[in-house]
């Protein structure tokens, strides 16, 4: 077999390694369990969850309303264009919810995986460079060693929580497929940019990878503001590299640091988080600027392509904003002790930041100006995104910090990988003994081991096998009976103390008597919110009150040791359905 043969032989095992691998470790649980492949939905961390499945279940039977998706009134300002996407793959292949909403994200990952593989190869002109791609993705945070040894993440102040990118990846959210984006966007624009190409392809690659990236604002504000930093800063990053008076520009470019820091909080108080976000991105500015000298002007095409996709959910979430919708002004108010300044999350950001570091270390030595690049950007990066809270934005920083521990790690990939490759040459570098070199590989590939036992954890953790079946007898009756409800009229259903509102809504797709804190809100928000509070408490309704929420149907359970109970007006018993031995759910219609 010739050299070219076995290098892309090589190369494809790589890739097809790593897919297996990642699909196996990350799906096995939804693989496995009843009723089938695809088919059951992990129960842990939940709740917001099933909030997305119900945007997917309306697109499925058809509505593409942008309305609040779980009673279906009122406006939703959430980024929904991924629900939507799977709702209408479900829609076109006759698929249920849960099992389009496991096919799209298993796809969009495995994507992912193999985009990172193959750029680490062309990268790095090494075959073997291939098989390293899952390994960003099961970086654990060390949090066996902290005083909670069972678990696999480490808990923050409020409900902030630090996880390996594992932690991320499970839940098969717009925030998860976001992120595959971002790796598979940067992996194209970093195998035609740290390689020779023709400047066709280069255009091309950066065209389409600046429409994904855009449109990630749909997607999940978190994942777009993550991939808009990464790419910006990296781009500055390298432009600051280029030969002619670069030490101006990168004097320019320390000296915006400190300008953030203070000016940051000003900005915010003055005009309010998403300014602060783009505020953010300052230290960046210096970089491009040089980079749209430089291109002469093509950077901004790029830039404006970036702006066109990301345009539409912006422009509607600021008309959300200037209407004073009350439930952005709730978002943002909401975030409050989510930073990460503290001891415990030095310790977990070691596994990355170390072999990040080293990498930086290694490039500088070398006098490799590319490769420096790449792990300086995610440097900062990291520590830009992880203290918003500090410099003013507050956007809930110990999320970026997970997004950012998984583009640390393949930023550290891509950035060695430029190094093995020789991505330029310079004059008279600084060697450093190949002694050394291993020697820091030894002790990165021993932290990194170390940081498996997380991943241990998080893979033999009951927790993250439990799933649930919608198929189950009394789960399927209740979708029988939900969705019997949905051409009658558009009065919203109410379930049994017993029985979960969530999960109805998500396989069945009806109206229901209940929505989500921290995604949107419906038109009777607080008339809907008394009748929650009421079948939570078990206190009986009146039949003003359910007319007041909207309420129509009433779904109850034979096994059920309290009902709900509606006094005044009585209902009209509809229809009921046999899930056990003498067991029954029915269906009632309220006048």
């Amino acid at each position: 077999m010739s050299g070219s043969r076995a290098h892309r032989v090589t190369a494809a095992g790589g890739a097809v390694f790593s897919a297996v691998l990642y699909a196996v470790l990350m799906f096995w649980p939804l693989l496995v369990s009843p009723p089938g492949p695809l088919r059951s939905i992990r129960t842990f961390a939940w709740h917001d969850q099933l909030g997305y499945l119900s945007m997917v279940a309306n697109v499925a039977d058809g509505d593409v309303s942008n309305t609040e998706p779980v009673t279906e009134t009122g406006v939703n300002h959430y980024p929904r264009f991924y629900y939507t996407t799977v709702g209408l793959v479900a829609h076109a292949l006759h698929l249920e919810p849960i099992t389009a909403w496991n096919a799209v994200s298993l796809v969009l990952q495995v994507s992912a995986v193999v985009a990172l593989s193959l750029c680490l190869v062309v990268v790095s002109r090494r075959a073997w460079a291939g098989f390293l791609a899952p390994l960003p993705f099961f970086a654990g945070v060390l949090a066996f060693s902290s005083p909670l040894s069972d678990v696999w993440f480490r808990p923050l102040d409020s409900h902030a929580v630090l996880w390996g990118p594992y932690g991320v990846m499970f839940s098969n959210n717009g925030e998860t497929a976001g992120i595959c984006i971002i790796v598979i966007a940067t992996s194209a624009l970093a195998a035609v940019w740290l390689r020779p190409r023709r400047a066709s392809v280069r255009v091309m690659t950066s065209v389409v990878a600046m429409l994904a990236l855009g449109g990630l604002s749909s997607f999940q504000t978190y994942s777009f503001l993550s991939g808009a930093y990464v790419v910006a800063y990296v781009a500055a990053a390298l432009f600051l590299t280029r030969p002619g008076h670069r030490r101006w520009w990168i004097a320019l470019t320390l000296a915006t640091f400190p300008v953030l820091f203070v000016a940051g909080p000003l900005v915010s108080s003055a005009a309010g988080q998403l300014p602060a976000l783009v505020f953010g991105l300052l230290p960046a500015v210096p970089g491009l600027v040089r980079g749209l000298v430089l291109t002469r002007g093509l950077l901004a095409v790029y830039a404006a392509t970036f702006a066109a996709a990301a345009l539409p959910q912006i422009v509607w979430t600021f008309s959300g904003v200037l209407q004073g919708d009350p439930f952005l002004s709730y978002r943002v108010a909401s975030n409050v002790n989510l930073g990460v300044i503290r001891p415990e999350t030095l310790v977990a950001s070691t596994v990355v930041a170390v072999p990040l570091l080293v990498v930086l270390t290694l490039a500088i030595r070398r006098r490799a100006a590319i490769p420096a690049a790449v792990a300086s950007a995610g440097v900062v990066v990291w520590g830009i995104l992880a203290t918003n809270d500090v410099w003013g934005a507050n956007a809930e920083p110990y999320r970026f910090w997970i997004d950012c521990f998984l583009f640390g790690g393949i930023l550290t990939l891509v950035a060695g990988a430029a190094l093995i490759g020789g991505a330029e040459r310079e004059a008279a570098p600084r060697r450093v003994t190949v002694g050394v070199t291993r020697a820091l590989a030894v002790a990165c590939a021993a932290l990194y081991a170390v940081g498996l036992v997380d991943f241990i954890n998080f893979t033999g953790d009951p927790r993250m096998s439990e799933t649930w079946n919608p198929d189950a007898p009394r789960a399927a009756a209740a979708t029988e009976l939900a969705r019997s409800t949905v051409d009658a009229d558009d009065r919203l259903l109410l379930v049994d103390t017993c029985m979960d509102d969530r999960t109805v809504k998500a396989t069945s797709g009806a109206p229901m008597a209940f929505y989500y804190l921290g995604m949107a809100w419906p038109t009777d928000r607080e008339a809907i919110q008394t009748v929650m509070d009421h079948r939570e408490a078990g206190s009986p309704i009146s039949s003003d009150l359910a007319s007041d929420a909207g309420v129509g149907w009433i779904l109850r359970d034979s096994a059920c040791p309290t009902h709900i109970e509606v006094t005044g007006e009585q209902g009209t018993f509809v229809a009921e359905r046999s899930y056990g031995e003498g067991q029954t759910l029915q269906l009632w219609r309220l006048p």
